[in-house]
Order: C-alpha cells, then sequence, then structure tokens
C-alpha cells in the first residue's frame, strides 16, 4: 500500500483545498490567520510536505465556508 501523502486521493485532495482557497478569494496567509496557524502551515500541506487530520480539515473548511463532507465526496469518486 502506498503511503496517502503519495496516493493519487490525496493528490486530488491537496488539489480541492487549493481550490477551495481560492475560490474563497483568500491567500495562504489570510486563511492561516483564519486558524490561528502560521501561513507554513498551509503551504506545507498543499504542497504535500504535511498531511492534515480529520480536526484540521473541518477547520479549514468553516474557514472556508465550504462543507468538509463536500472534500470526502469527492475524494471517493478517485479510485485508491
Amino acid at each position: 500500500m502506498t503511503k496517502s501523502i503519495f496516493s493519487d486521493r490525496y493528490q486530488h485532495f491537496r488539489k480541492l483545498l487549493v481550490n477551495a482557497r481560492n475560490k474563497a478569494g483568500l491567500s495562504q496567509t489570510q486563511l492561516a490567520e483564519k486558524i490561528n496557524k502560521r501561513q507554513t502551515f498551509i503551504s506545507k500541506y498543499e504542497i504535500g510536505e504535511r498531511r492534515i487530520d480529520v480536526v484540521e480539515l473541518i477547520e479549514i473548511a468553516e474557514a472556508l465556508n465550504i462543507d468538509p463532507c463536500e472534500i470526502i465526496v469527492e475524494l471517493k469518486k478517485v479510485k485508491a
């Protein structure tokens, strides 16, 4: 089994988060401020250097005004 961070599904996950941030009109710095993290936190998960857990996903989704379940539904469409 491939480590999840290198899987097609995780790559798609990162793209979904980047697209959601861009659609919300936020820079990495602005999103980081909304969730009380450093900009490097956002950068690292967006480029795949850091994984995020489900609690972090919920915090990010709330800051982006999206439903985290929608991201999960989209990920289920990607072949594992």
